[in-house]
């Protein structure tokens, strides 16, 4: 019998893909919340004297994606293959998965690229794990499975 306690979705089980990039990336441990918004235009009919409201534009929000600082690898070098002026957009994939590992939903990032990429900070006096962020720029998200 199924238990509603034991059939939530964690938000801890997730799994990225990058269009092009063969080794598994499995040090992502955090991606930001896929965020849609769309513009609201106002607009008048003739001599009406209320605001109508209509939709605009869509857009979406760009993505962070932190993990594990592992050297270079092709994630980096897609950013640095950006960096030097040739423009690659490729699809990106996350997978929210059950505890299982099962795919609940796939959404497909379209036409992503890394416009932002940081290095993790250097401390002396600390003792955390070294942390990059990779920040992804997208034209739209398609929900798959």
């Amino acid at each position: 019998m199924s238990n509603p306690t034991n059939n939530y979705i964690g938000s801890f089980h997730f799994r990225v893909h990058v269009e092009g990039i063969t080794a598994p990336i499995n040090s992502f441990f955090k991606v930001g919340a896929l965020t849609s918004a769309e513009e609201v235009v106002d607009m008048m009919h003739g001599t009406d004297r209320s605001v109508r409201k209509m939709s605009g534009r869509q857009d979406w929000d760009d993505l962070e994606l932190e993990r594990y600082y592992e050297g270079m690898d092709e994630l980096y070098a897609w950013r640095e293959s950006i960096v030097n002026g040739h423009f690659d957009a490729r699809t990106v994939r996350i997978d929210y998965l059950r505890a299982d590992r099962s795919v609940v939903r796939s959404m497909a990032l379209i036409e992503s690229w890394p416009i932002k990429w940081v290095l993790p900070a250097c401390d002396a006096t600390g003792s955390q794990i070294a942390v990059e962020k990779l920040t992804l720029a997208y034209e739209t998200v398609q929900m798959l499975a």
